[in-house]
């Protein structure tokens, strides 16, 4: 019966583990993350590009395109990408 109460433990942790977002996932997965796990993929994004653009920018434009037809496929890296090059060309 221990064993009952680990394994349970485990699945837990595995599951919040894969509910994570991840550059890789598509829009529909940003567009059902979690503020938490959108602020932390920004974060993680947001070190890997140099941080140059604004992230409640960038945060926007990821808003505004998950919520676009025909845009829930793409990768969150490539969408973040165009958002922080049109956050720093509106930062000029």
């Amino acid at each position: 019966m221990r064993f009952l109460p680990a394994s349970v433990f485990v699945l837990v942790v595995m599951a919040a583990l894969a509910s994570a977002l991840d550059g890789g996932d598509t829009m529909q997965a940003w567009a059902g993350a979690s503020s938490a796990d959108k602020d932390n993929l920004l974060r993680k994004l947001d070190t890997s590009s140099g941080g140059n653009a604004s992230r409640d920018r960038v945060r926007s434009c990821l808003d505004d395109t998950s919520k676009t037809s025909g845009h829930s496929n793409l990768p969150i890296s490539e969408v973040a990408k165009a958002c922080s090059e049109q956050a720093a060309r509106e930062n000029i």
